[in-house]
C-alpha cells in the first residue's frame, strides 16, 4: 500500500489534497509526505505515525535523534549520511545490531551499505524526510538545501492568483526583447563540432536528443539532466530555478570552464522582489532577453558571484516554465562572448515549453498511479 492510499483510506486527507501534494512532488521534488506537510494538509507527527504503520518499522523518536551516537556519526561521515538519508542512533539496548534512522527503511541497498560502513548488522527505524534533514543539519552543521527550508504553497486551479505587486511591476523592463516564437518541432541538427560564443566545449547532446529526453522523461531529474547536457557547448551558464514563496531557489546548473562554482546551485536563494531579469520573466510569464533591468543589478550580481563568472555578462536570457498559469521554474542562460545567439534563444524557449508539457504528463501519471 502507498502512503497516499493509506491516508485516503483513513480520511486523514482528501483526494484534492493528495492530488495537490502529488503535483508539488512532480514540480519540486521531495517525498510525498514532505509535500503534504509543507502544504499544511497534515502535520509532521501524524505523518510519522503513518510512516511507521506503512513500513512496519519502528519510528525514530526525537529523543533518540537528539542522542544519536556521535562516534557512529563520525564513522559514517556527513557525505554518506546525507546521501543515504540516515542517522545512526546506536544499539538502543540491542547488542546484536545498530539502530539507524532512515528516510527509506525499505531500501535494502542502503541498509547493506550502512552495515558495511558501520561494521554491524542494521536495524532500520523510520524517520520523515523533513525531520531527517533537520537533524542532519543539526548534527553535521551542513545546511539543508533551500528547497527544504521554505514551506511550499498549493498550486491549484482553486487557489487565487496573488495580487499584483505595484512596486515590483513599476520597475522599467528596459532590456526586454521577445525571442522568436517557439515551435515544438526540433530544428535542423547542428554538428557536434559547432560552438557558441565564449564556449570551448563541444555539444554534449543535440537539440533533437534534448527534446526526446524531455518528452519521454519519467522523473523531473531526467528533465534537469537533459537541460544540463544541452547547455554544454552552447552557453557559458545555465541555471534551473524552482519558484517557491517569492524566491528563486537553485535546482540544477552548469557553468563552462574556466568558471568554477563558488556556491552550490542547491544553496542559491534569490529574491524575486525589486527589479531583475528573474523577476521580469516571472511576473510577465514570458521570456526576458536583454540587459538586467536594474542599474545596480543586485540579484544578477549575487548570481554571477555564486557562479564564479568573470567578466559579467551584458545580456541574459531568462525563460519561465509555466504550469496552471504560474511560473514554477526559471531557466537562466548567458553567454560571455556576446548576446545569446538567436538559435539558442529559440531552442531554450522551445525546451521550456516541452518541460511544461512533460510536467503536465507526469502530474497526470502521478494522479493515476
Amino acid at each position: 500500500m502507498k502512503l497516499g492510499t493509506l491516508l485516503l483510506r483513513n480520511a486523514a486527507i482528501g483526494l484534492s489534497q493528495l492530488e495537490g501534494a502529488l503535483r508539488n512532488q512532480v514540480l519540486y521534488g521531495g517525498r510525498l509526505g514532505t509535500n503534504l506537510v509543507e502544504l499544511g494538509f497534515i502535520d509532521l507527527e501524524l505523518l510519522s505515525t503513518y510512516l511507521a504503520e506503512l513500513t512496519g518499522y519502528p519510528l525514530a523518536s526525537q529523543p533518540q535523534l537528539d542522542n544519536a551516537d556521535l562516534d557512529l556519526l563520525d564513522k559514517l561521515g556527513s557525505e554518506d549520511a546525507h546521501r543515504l538519508r540516515s542517522i545512526p542512533l546506536g544499539d538502543l539496548g540491542n547488542t546484536q545490531a545498530l539502530s539507524v534512522a532512515m528516510v527509506d527503511p525499505t531500501d535494502t541497498r542502503a541498509i547493506t551499505e550502512l552495515s558495511e560502513k558501520l561494521g554491524a548488522k542494521i536495524t532500520p527505524y523510520v524517520v520523515p524526510e523533513l525531520r531527517a534533514l533537520y537533524y542532519l543539519e543539526k548534527l553535521f552543521g551542513q545546511p539543508r538545501r533551500a528547497r527544504f527550508v521554505r514551506p511550499g504553497r498549493p498550486l491549484s486551479e482553486a487557489e487565487p492568483e496573488p495580487p499584483p505587486d505595484d512596486r515590483r511591476r513599476s520597475q522599467p523592463a528596459q532590456g526586454m526583447v521577445m525571442p522568436p516564437a517557439f515551435t515544438l518541432e526540433p530544428r535542423r541538427r547542428r554538428t557536434s563540432s559547432q560552438m557558441t560564443l565564449g564556449s570551448s566545449i563541444a555539444h554534449a547532446i543535440t537539440y533533437g536528443a534534448a527534446c526526446e529526453r524531455i518528452d519521454t522523461a519519467t522523473h523531473r531529474e531526467q528533465i534537469a539532466d537533459a537541460m544540463i547536457d544541452y547547455a554544454k557547448g552552447r552557453c557559458d551558464a545555465l541555471v534551473m530555478f524552482l519558484i517557491r514563496d517569492g524566491n528563486a531557489l537553485g535546482w540544477r546548473g552548469y557553468v563552462a570552464p574556466p568558471a568554477r562554482l563558488r556556491t552550490q546551485i542547491e544553496d542559491l536563494s534569490l529574491p524575486l522582489g525589486g527589479a531583475s531579469s528573474l523577476q521580469s520573466a516571472h511576473d510577465a510569464g514570458e521570456p526576458f532577453l536583454g540587459e538586467p533591468p536594474s542599474a545596480a543589478k543586485p540579484v544578477e550580481v549575487q548570481l554571477w558571484a555564486a557562479l564564479g563568472v568573470s567578466p559579467e555578462p551584458v545580456t541574459v536570457l531568462v525563460v519561465p516554465i509555466m504550469v496552471k498559469q504560474r511560473a514554477v521554474n526559471l531557466l537562466y542562460v548567458h553567454t560571455l562572448g556576446g548576446p545569446p545567439p538567436s538559435a539558442l534563444v529559440t531552442e531554450v524557449t522551445d525546451l521550456a515549453q516541452r518541460i511544461q508539457t512533460s510536467y503536465l504528463r507526469l502530474i497526470k501519471q502521478a494522479r493515476g498511479s
